[in-house]
């Protein structure tokens, strides 16, 4: 998009910010509870140093800018909760999103999921991990692991199933976003860039959701008797 425009890239992440916060503004006004966006994978980290320390000084202006008093997450009674390996950002971006979690803790109308460091891969191996460690520690039994309980651990404890995902930019993969979570959800191929990104592309993403809508019921609903059907068999082994 910035190429495009003779601009530099961080001007272009720029700009896609502004559009976020216009597309969380319709998601509000439309119902829409949760919102998870990909800020930056874990992958990104091999870019170059120079375009990495941009990102990351971008991030930090952003979050803080999220987190002003009266500003838009306060207006909006938006609860931001940055997802990923944070332990691999630098110190200042882990305390501006830490900023933005602690003064957005309770706010209600909505909760939105930045996913930053992050890749769904990672995330998955995490939340096995904390299971396991439940186990060894005598906290959980082996009999308790389930899909479940692996969701529950995810980056997105209570808001691990998605409805719609939304891909923009002409992209048909996934780039290592909401795996799981996304696993039985509608997706909505976008041609558009980012910050091109409308009421109306918004608006065909949510008719292509409802048009399946239906279908993503049977098919979790598929899902969860085989799910039980698979644990009873277990049990009764």
């Amino acid at each position: 998009w910035a190429e495009r425009r003779r601009l530099d890239r961080k001007a272009g992440h720029a700009f896609g910010f502004t559009q976020l916060k216009e597309c969380l503004k319709w998601c509000l006004d439309l119902g829409i509870g949760v919102v998870t966006v990909y800020a930056f994978s874990i992958e990104n980290f091999k870019r170059s140093q120079q375009e990495v320390d941009s990102l990351m000084d971008l991030a930090v202006a952003k979050l803080d800018e999220l987190s002003r008093k009266r500003g838009f997450l306060q207006r909006n009674q938006i609860r931001v909760q940055v997802l990923g390996d944070l332990s691999l950002l630098p110190t200042h971006v882990q305390e501006a999103a830490a900023r933005a979690m602690y003064v957005s803790r309770n706010h209600g109308r909505a909760v939105l999921n930045i996913c930053l460091s992050y890749t769904s891969r990672q995330e998955i191996l995490c939340a096995c991990n904390h299971v396991v460690q439940g186990v060894r520690r005598g906290e959980l039994q082996s009999g308790d692991v389930c899909e479940d309980l692996i969701s529950q651990a995810l980056y997105t404890g209570p808001h691990s199933q998605v409805d719609l995902l939304i891909r923009t930019s002409g992209e048909t993969r996934m780039s290592d976003f909401l795996l799981w979570q996304a696993s039985l959800s509608c997706v909505s191929f976008q041609s558009v860039l980012w910050p091109d990104f409308s009421l109306w592309n918004l608006a065909s993403s949510i008719l292509c959701y409802q048009s399946s809508h239906k279908a993503l019921i049977q098919a979790r609903k598929r899902h969860q008797d085989a799910s039980a059907s698979s644990m009873g068999c277990g049990e009764a082994g």
